[in-house]
């Protein structure tokens, strides 16, 4: 192997470690290696099928990383050692942004129906509102639908369904994917630089379901966000469907236009929630079904009541796990925790008290305990405040009462109110205040 190509990759993943999760980096990126170069593709190596479906999630976050090391532009190929040869003839490949042709047609992830997406609480309106895209005659049809919700948690393994789907059943008809930030760089490099406004907008005015992901990166780009605006109307008016993703609800997107926004509100809004344990627990049992791998349920219940955020981190400790199982041969729990030690903190138990989870919220937000029990009310004391009574509710067993005795002797009412105000930003995926609680919980579970 090129000594220089291992090298590139070194420094490559030395940024994508500081863009990635610590599970995502350790169970679908470092695995990888690099075998070859060829025409413009730079060939990795995954060491079975199930990282090699994931890392292909993080291909463009790869290639934009090996740019910040090397001043060519790769197009990333990840193969299993029982894939082809890197030297066989190259399918075709979806052209890159420098490219003078206008690509039309979708490469849907095949891995991504609506077989294998495991339905839960969490997410059977946003699965019910999908499947209606492409059922005819299936019910109230909906335009557009709206889904939101935090990273991992199953948005774009939907809009592939749709795609896929169609693709099967109605082949004439015509689905187009792209992420928002393609959708903007085809916008720039063919409508604004080469005044090819009419071939940009045929593609994207003529299909019959336009799915769009991640929708928050069109916030402050005025420029596209009329053209998308126009092309929205048009696609609308011919009475074809529209699928939006994004991380957050149309009235979070502040810097988008308030006629965008309306238009956005005027179909389905539809919330995709962090898994619950069931839907945690069904998700392992398909991945060790589709991976042939039986695994006991201690495993299984270990990994689901540590990792709560989202599935690509609950698929990334699966895979660790089973590196190991493979490695050793076997998989016990012991293993599993092995595996997982330094990835995941354990599960909060229900001794936790609800004085200390206040203690450790004050230092967390650098708010004395006396502010935390005062009557202050600015934003700087109340928001932790708040947040501590929405971890004292749902972690401990003790009551409203007994809370808000304990804060400052507030009534049980003040309590609920903080609790539910804290909840509802996390349903409407707030993934600031998502990102504080889960950092919050890890030192607690520390303590």
């Amino acid at each position: 192997m090129d000594i220089r190509l291992d090298e590139i990759w070194e420094k490559a993943k030395e940024f994508l470690a500081h863009e990635l999760s610590a599970i995502s980096f350790n169970s679908w990126i470092a695995p990888l290696k690099p075998i070859s170069t060829r025409d413009g593709v730079l060939f990795f190596q995954a060491p079975n099928r199930l990282v090699k479906e994931n890392a292909d999630t993080y291909r463009k976050q790869m290639e934009a990383a090996l740019i910040g090391v090397i001043p060519i532009k790769f197009t990333v190929r990840i193969e299993t050692p029982d894939t082809k040869d890197s030297t066989a003839p190259l399918p075709p490949i979806r052209p890159s942004a420098d490219s003078d042709r206008l690509d039309n047609n979708s490469d849907f992830n095949s891995n991504y129906t609506f077989e294998n997406f495991v339905v839960g609480d969490s997410n059977r309106v946003a699965y019910a509102a999908c499947t209606s895209v492409v059922k005819p005659n299936g019910g109230p049809q909906f335009n557009p639908v709206f889904i939101y919700g935090g990273s991992g948690l199953g948005k774009t393994h939907l809009m592939h369904a749709i795609g896929n789907h169609s693709q099967s059943h109605a082949p004439d008809k015509h689905v187009l994917y792209v992420t928002c930030e393609y959708f903007f760089n085809e916008f720039i490099r063919i409508a604004i630089n080469q005044r090819r406004y009419d071939e940009f907008r045929a593609k994207y005015r003529n299909c019959d379901i336009l799915l769009i992901d991640d929708i928050q990166f069109m916030e402050g780009k005025d420029q596209m966000q009329i053209e998308f605006f126009n092309t929205f109307n048009t696609l609308y008016e011919a009475g074809n469907s529209i699928v939006i993703a994004c991380d957050k609800p149309p009235q979070r997107l502040y810097k988008l236009e308030e006629r965008l926004r309306t238009r956005f509100a005027s179909g389905l809004i539809v919330d995709i929630k962090s898994p619950d344990y069931e839907t945690r627990v069904a998700i392992l049992e398909n991945l060790a079904k589709q991976n042939g791998t039986i695994i006991g349920f201690d495993v299984i219940d270990y990994i689901a009541s540590n990792i709560v955020s989202n599935i690509r981190e609950l698929e990334g400790a699966f895979s660790t796990v089973l590196a190991y199982g493979i490695l050793t041969g076997s998989i016990t729990l012991d293993i599993a925790k092995e595996a997982l030690k330094g990835i995941i903190h354990p599960a909060i138990k229900k001794t936790a008290s609800s004085e200390m989870i206040i203690e450790v919220v004050a230092r967390y937000y650098n708010v004395s305990l006396e502010e935390m029990r005062s009557s202050n009310r600015s934003r700087e004391v109340a928001e932790p405040r708040q947040i501590a009574m929405y971890l004292c509710k749902t972690i401990t067993d003790d009551t409203y009462v007994y809370i808000g005795q304990i804060l400052g002797n507030r009534d049980h009412t003040t309590i609920r109110h903080g609790y539910q105000k804290v909840k509802k930003e996390i349903d409407n995926a707030n993934t600031d205040l998502i990102s504080h609680i889960e950092d919050i919980k890890k030192r607690i579970a520390s303590r």
